[in-house]
Parts: structure tokens; sequence; C-alpha cells
């Protein structure tokens, strides 16, 4: 495979790497702008930036970005490291990342357009619901995953990661916080439950009845969303959406929540 084939199947595997591009060449330097080398994280090497002395130090200053999400710029004087050609060159490293997962629970009309919503969003979709008629893959065609199953058994069949999205539209209260509560004790990224104000004040007392601590429950986002006016399901969807992106670039929201009911 080229180095194109192997990226693509990096991403796709959900495998660690990163990709470093020579932007700046300058003297007699190797390594031409655009050169381009992959760093697996078994610290293997597809393409070339000029080999050398210049590719082992890039590919160590790459391990430690592997997991990371922040690109690096490297600049470095040739001779400094040893090599004879002289020159300078600058690589930009950048970390790719696999896909965050987004699991939904419930599969309504909510959950089924933010599902889609959340592919072309480049998240890896995942929808569950304990109705079989809703959680079904041929009405779900855009989902890497569907699972039709009681949540309390659903649950033990998901991952769960500090890169998780979690977002509760189960058609239920009681199933709402029987997954709300799972899902807290996880680790996640984010976490919102759809309902009114009153229902997510109970749900806490709830929580803070079984003994969750208040840090944790001030992760929640509920009521779930960015205050657009959303009133239809789509446009509710794209509030939790909108909402989801800021959490990925770590954008800070504040003042903006919605207070969509429970279709």
């Amino acid at each position: 495979m080229d180095i194109f084939e192997e990226i693509i199947a990096a991403k796709n595997s959900g495998t660690p790497a990163v990709l470093a591009t020579v932007v700046e060449s300058l003297g007699s330097a190797p390594g031409k702008p655009c050169a381009r080398m992959l760093i697996k994280d078994d610290g293997s090497t597809v393409g070339t930036i000029g080999g050398g002395a210049i590719e082992k130090k890039i590919a160590d200053e790459a391990m430690p970005l592997m997991n990371g999400t922040e690109p690096k710029l490297s600049k470095h004087n040739l001779e400094e490291l040893g090599m004879s050609c002289g020159g300078s060159m600058s690589i930009f490293l950048e970390p790719l990342n696999s896909a965050p997962d987004l699991i939904i629970f419930g599969a309504g009309h909510i959950g089924t357009a933010l599902s889609k919503i959340g592919k072309m969003l480049s998240f890896k979709t995942i929808v569950v619901d304990n109705r079989p008629e809703f959680a079904d893959k041929g009405k779900l065609p855009w989902a890497d995953r569907v699972i039709a199953n009681d949540y309390h058994k659903a649950l033990q069949d998901c991952v769960f990661s500090d890169t998780t999205y979690l977002v509760i539209l189960t058609h239920r209260h009681l199933y709402d916080f029987e997954v709300l509560e799972y899902c807290a004790r996880q680790p996640f990224c984010y976490l919102g439950m759809i309902g009114s104000r009153t229902k997510v004040a109970k749900a806490f007392q709830q929580l803070r009845e079984k003994g969750m601590a208040d840090q944790t429950i001030e992760r929640i986002h509920a009521p779930i969303g960015i205050n657009i006016g959303a009133k239809t399901p789509e446009e509710i969807a794209v509030a939790i959406a909108a909402e989801l992106v800021a959490a990925r670039s770590r954008t800070e929201i504040t003042g903006l929540r919605s207070t969509p009911k429970n279709q």
C-alpha cells in the first residue's frame, strides 16, 4: 500500500498514527516540501521525508503525539543532527486519531436524525434501543452499529473511554435514568440527556441519593443542546449536534441551553 492507503487503513482500524509532512526545506536538505512519512504507534514508518537522522528524530517526536489531538511544527538544523548535507527542514506533525464514538440511546425521531448528523460530523455512530422495530439497521443504514437489546444489557456491550460521546434520548424517563446513572459512572468526553428542567432536577437529585458526587453531576449536559429555538425533532438534533461539536473542540458554551422535551 502507498502512504495514502496506509493513512486510510490506520484511521479505519483506529490505530494511532502521526503524519509528518515537510513544509519547508532550505539549503541541501534531502526532504523536499510536501514529502510525507507516516509514523505508526509501533514505531514503524511508511514513506520518507529524506532519510537519515532527521527521520529518526521526527519518529521520536511523533510518539508522544499518538493519542493526542494537537499538531506540532518541528524545525531542525540538519548539521546539528550530524547530517553532512546541511540545510534545515520544517516538518508538520499531525496526529491521525480515529473517529470518536457517539453512542445514542434511543432510536426515535430525534435519535434517528442525530445519528445521521453525527455521521456527517465524522463521529463513529452507535444507536441503542430496546425496541427492535426502532433499532433496525435497515432503518439506520448510515449508523456504524445498531444495538437492539434491553438497556441494562446493551450498556454492557458498549465500550466507554475519555473520547466517548453519550446522548440519552430514550422514550421513557425510567430508561433515561437507568442509562444516565450507568453512563455517569463510566469515562466519557460528553454526556447529555434530553428532558425538561423539572425532569433533569429530579434525575440529578436521584443521582445524589445514590451517592454520586456533585463534581460528576456537573459534567452532565441536561437539558441537552444549544438554545436555537428548536421545535421539530430534526431541529432538536441540530441543537444537540452543535453542543457535541462544541465539546469536541473544547469550546465553552455559557448560558445557551435548550429545554427540548422527550418525544
